[in-house]
């Protein structure tokens, strides 16, 4: 795992604007100890809140845990250097209603507005324990509590409407990734899956792909007519989701072929799955006596996921081109 990998979960785009924010903090602290009469406090605040608010915005869902606990504990600190040394005209305690805000970004809805009233309740304590000149009006705290709970809101109606709207769009990706036929995967699963392999971290996982076909399928349209066809492709695919786990993918290639990609396993593991397969395709009467059996191709690597279809679909023309109701399987 990369140092880039601890701090951020997939997009390291926004990874500058981890520095930018401990910067801004930091010109957060110079700010409350300047005089306020400075003619470029109100221009250097304003620019300053923005990109501390923004680059929170943008960076907080590809955050790990390692960044929250990190900026967590920076503004924690932060809370306790405003208020223990008041700032200027004892005014520093302003500067804790930003990282109010930026608590609620950073942890979201619930968590945030948990941590953002502990950190009202440490300033309540820190001036209770005699630990600050302050004489924090009641106000203060009433605001605080008020900001807290309307961003608190606003951040849960936020977060509500991106759950509904990943599942419109996912619920949208789904039904289009699937064979309306067989109600499994389509060629788009497949391609997806494919793109996944290739654009995400797969950390060495063996990936396996078996391309099965359907041996004498062509007589059964032609004698029995194409909806027993359909009827025969059904039972196909419900006999090969049987025999994989709930993590693998099937997906109907195209016409009577059928892909099949199982994740995280071995070639002895996937010659298992394909003498399963084929048990159980030959074991159900129906197939038997209709002749239809399955030939299959398939190939297994852990790092040229781009050759594995190529392999597996070389693999299925050689079984065919010798015998029927057989597999080759080849570790590339």
């Amino acid at each position: 795992m990369s140092i880039k990998q601890y701090f951020f979960k997939t997009d390291y785009r926004f990874v500058f604007l981890i520095p930018v924010y401990f910067l801004t903090v930091a010109v957060f602290a110079a700010i409350a100890f300047f005089n306020q009469e400075w003619p470029l406090f109100s221009v250097l605040s304003a620019f300053a809140l923005t990109i501390f608010l923004f680059g929170i915005y943008i960076i907080k869902r590809g955050l790990t845990l390692l960044s929250k606990v990190i900026m967590l504990l920076v503004n924690t600190i932060f809370v306790i250097f405003l208020v223990v040394h008041g700032g200027h005209e004892h005014t520093g305690y302003f500067w804790v209603f930003p990282i109010l805000l930026a608590t609620i970004q950073i942890l979201g809805a619930a968590s945030g507005i948990l941590f953002a009233c502990l950190l009202v309740l440490m300033i309540w304590l820190l001036e209770k324990w005699g630990m600050t000149d302050l004489a924090l009006p009641s106000r203060f705290y009433f605001a605080s509590l008020a900001l807290v709970f309307i961003s608190g809101v606003h951040e849960m109606a936020l977060e509500n409407n991106r759950k509904k709207l990943k599942k419109q769009v996912d619920d949208k990706d789904n039904e289009n990734r699937l064979d309306p036929l067989t109600k499994v995967g389509n060629r788009r699963l497949v391609d997806y899956e494919l793109d996944r392999m290739n654009t995400q971290i797969m950390d060495g996982v063996a990936v396996g792909a078996l391309i099965v076909d359907l041996d004498n399928f062509k007589k059964v349209n032609d004698s029995l007519g194409h909806s027993a066809g359909d009827e025969v492709l059904k039972t196909i695919a419900d006999h090969l989701t049987s025999c994989i786990r709930p993590s693998d993918k099937v997906a109907r290639w195209g016409g009577d072929e059928f892909m099949v990609l199982l994740y995280g396993i071995s070639l002895a593991d996937m010659e298992r799955v394909a003498r399963r397969i084929q048990e159980s395709i030959i074991n159900d009467e129906r197939l038997e006596s209709l002749d239809v059996s399955v030939s299959m191709g398939g190939a297994i690597t852990s790092s040229d996921y781009s050759d594995l279809f190529k392999a597996a679909d070389k693999n299925l023309l050689s079984i065919k081109n010798h015998t029927k109701n057989s597999f080759k399987i080849t570790m590339l």
